[in-house]
């Protein structure tokens, strides 16, 4: 392939951009042109595409839909790549979704459009999502089906072939997009439901959280418990064990913290422990009576 020139998406921020990668550096190594671009539908961005005249233009990892003004540059065609089983699926935060749902996923390539995942495939590899799987686990999954897709859909791209399925419209389901702050834990739930998000907001995504008192407590691993016959307060630390993992009782059954780390207000990663007794998270009228108590207080102090 002749590989004409590299678009590197380069935000002003990348906190909350999981799994980002600097392109820059790759297009060097490999003697390439390289433009980075904020918003792939700015003019200067289409200008440059245009100057490049690509048959092919692939596009990955990218949360921003592509316009016309681009779609209509390559002689051949934009490829957009989604990691799920489309149709099923498309949208935002699709291995957080993926690990929620416990769905099949996979790697999609297919011809752009205007909408949104919902060109023609061109080719797909599939997998099933498994009960322990967390989201690095399907990010590392999905890196092993795509090395296979492409083994596939490389060597007919080269020979001019571009042989493509419409995707099935009855069968389209959408992902909505999903923050950081969405993986706060509601330690009413049932255990099993707070597993499942503890495994979907893991590495690389920011990681489900709780807290305990001032601080905020980031679970990055986590164990069902189901042989321990134990009834406590939902959110309280039940039990420790020699390895230094907390069972911690949920509305419904109980689990094991086995990975965390508790961080201040400023984010900073702190070496407290945590002990059993302790209650992970704010009960909230608790809490609205202390601050009621505590602005009383201060108009107290003002007068």
């Amino acid at each position: 392939m002749n590989v004409v020139g590299v678009l590197g998406y380069e935000p002003e921020s990348t906190k909350n951009v999981s799994g980002y990668a600097l392109l820059e550096p790759e297009a060097e190594n490999c003697g390439l042109p390289y433009r980075p671009f904020l918003r792939i539908n700015d003019p200067e961005t289409a200008r440059q595409v245009r100057e490049w005249e690509p048959d092919l233009l692939f596009v990955v990892g990218l949360s921003q839909l592509v316009g016309r003004s681009v779609l209509e540059i390559p002689k051949k065609g934009v490829i957009g790549f989604h990691p799920t089983a489309l149709p099923r699926a498309r949208g935002r935060a699709p291995i957080a979704w993926a690990v929620l749902g416990e769905e099949e996923v996979g790697a999609s390539f297919f011809l752009m459009d205007s909408g949104m995942d919902s060109g023609p495939i061109l080719e797909q590899e599939l997998f099933a999502v498994e009960e322990h799987d967390y989201a690095e686990d399907i990010e590392r999954k999905i890196l092993d089906a795509i090395y296979v897709a492409l083994d596939r859909l490389l060597p007919k791209l080269k020979q001019g072939v571009i042989a493509s399925q419409p995707q099935n419209e009855d069968l389209a389901t959408y992902y909505g997009r999903r923050t950081p702050d969405d993986g706060c834990i509601d330690w009413e739930k049932p255990s099993e439901e707070i597993y499942r998000l503890i495994r979907a907001s893991s590495r690389p995504h920011p990681g489900a959280f709780t807290f305990k008192e001032d601080s905020r407590v980031v679970i990055w691993k986590a164990k069902p418990e189901a042989g321990i016959k134990y009834t406590g307060v939902s959110g309280r630390i039940v039990m420790t064990n020699e390895a230094g993992h907390l069972l911690v009782q949920t509305g419904n059954g109980l689990i094991w913290i086995t990975e965390y780390e508790v961080v201040d207000h400023e984010n900073s990663r702190t070496d407290e422990t945590l002990k059993v007794g302790q209650r992970l998270g704010y009960n909230a009228d608790l809490e609205l009576y202390r601050l009621k108590r505590e602005i009383s207080d201060l108009k107290k102090a003002l007068q």
